[in-house]
């Protein structure tokens, strides 16, 4: 895909971060669809409860690819059991409301894409990643944005007057 970009006028050196951004965008759509509207707060809590479990399990291999399986599994139990629990909608009505979902369907893509990228080595990583992208989403600046934004996008837009 990255060649498809390159012939179409995409500049090699960008070519990888358009892609991961057109995969971002697509991952972030087919959450929206997938999870919907009511139950995206329910997610977010849910990727916090998984990400803790993992990184105090002492049993579980570290090998990313493991990790990354154990913690869309961990994700998938734990949210079923919070989505009712915990219903955090987002507010609104129309286009507004839509833009929000989306836009914090994405937050979550990065917070989940920065939480299972950090458990890769560089060198794995160097192959597929530009220096922007991995700055955008490992740094140690960028693990604490993605671990913060969410909850903080989610009550910014469940607290806001309309």
């Amino acid at each position: 895909m990255i060649e498809f970009l390159t012939q179409i006028g995409v500049a090699k050196q960008y070519a990888g971060d358009v892609w991961l951004l057109i995969i971002f965008l697509i991952i972030g759509l087919v959450l929206t669809i997938i999870v919907n509207k009511k139950n995206l707060g329910a997610l977010i809590l849910a990727i916090y409860i998984a990400f803790v479990i993992l990184s105090f399990s002492y049993f579980v291999p570290q090998t990313g690819g493991v990790k990354a399986i154990l913690l869309g599994i961990i994700i998938f139990l734990v949210f079923n059991g919070v989505k009712k629990a915990f219903p955090f909608s987002i507010k609104g009505k129309g286009l507004t409301s839509w833009f929000r979902i989306i836009l914090l369907a994405l937050i979550i893509v990065g917070m989940i894409g920065s939480i299972v990228l950090n458990w890769f080595s560089p060198v794995e990583l160097e192959e597929f990643f530009t220096p922007l992208s991995k700055t955008l989403l490992i740094s140690k600046e960028a693990r604490f944005i993605w671990s913060v934004l969410p909850f903080g996008v989610l009550m910014f837009l469940n607290n806001r007057k309309r």
